[in-house]
């Protein structure tokens, strides 16, 4: 019985990487790309992918140049001191992160690891923690898995810090993505308790989300953890820009 579930399983990785190649194409558009471990995305997507232009010093979306910060930090003091997001969240790039979230992609978690990884460290910020933003117990068994912590992890192992649990979700929310800017916020009240507190008190903790629109999750999150006296930095593989003439 052992060896046939063991045949079982390698069957099994063996059609998924069939289905899901990990060392032959864009992890994008799915184009065949010559040396996947230097850069798992294609020229074309290396010119259209990534978070470029005047950015917002604090929340990383996208400004006209000659301003500083965008007028949602603005009117919203934000809990976090910076998130990081080198991608855009459009076309083949929101396509990606989709499978990553919702079809079992988790192999796409160490190219996008790397990618935030190279984007970050030219900041030369330091953190104690890595931690990440917490899925109901729900939703991770719908999904298998929380993309952000598997997100995470590949950052702990890239950063050589710590990665551990500070937060947990005890309220199954709605989906932020159909709510307005001051919903979102609402919609998160009262969903999140910090744990282990007595470790993280007092450090510098390097939040992870998998997108960011209005930051409203990672900021919840950051301003739980800023009552333990933590300062925050906030990560995301992407970033799904703000736009003044759309609901918020």
């Amino acid at each position: 019985m052992n060896r046939f579930i063991k045949f079982c399983k390698k069957l099994g990785n063996k059609i998924l990487d069939l289905i899901f190649p990990t060392n032959t194409k864009c992890i994008f558009c799915k184009d065949e790309i010559i040396d996947f471990d230097k850069t798992p995305y294609c020229e074309k997507c290396a010119k259209e992918a990534f978070n470029k232009g005047t950015k917002c010093s604090i929340c990383d979306t996208q400004i006209k140049e000659g301003n500083v910060i965008c007028d949602h930090c603005k009117s919203h003091r934000r809990n976090f001191i910076k998130c990081y997001c080198p991608l855009n969240y459009q076309a083949d790039v929101r396509k990606s992160i989709l499978s990553f979230k919702d079809s079992n992609a988790k192999y796409l978690a160490k190219s996008y690891a790397k990618i935030i990884f190279d984007y970050i460290k030219g900041d030369n910020i330091t953190f104690d923690y890595i931690t990440y933003v917490p899925s109901h117990k729900k939703k991770v068994k719908r999904r298998g898995y929380n993309p952000s912590q598997v997100l995470a992890e590949e950052l702990s192992i890239l950063f050589n810090k710590p990665c551990i649990e500070s937060l947990l979700k005890i309220t199954e929310t709605q989906q932020q993505k159909n709510l307005s800017f001051d919903e979102r916020a609402k919609n998160l009240e009262n969903s999140m308790i910090v744990t282990n507190a007595k470790i993280i008190k007092g450090k510098t903790i390097l939040l992870v989300d998998d997108v960011v629109t209005t930051c409203a999750t990672i900021d919840q999150c950051a301003k739980l953890l800023s009552h333990f006296s933590c300062k925050i930095y906030a990560s995301a593989i992407a970033r799904n820009h703000l736009k003044a003439n759309k609901k918020k």
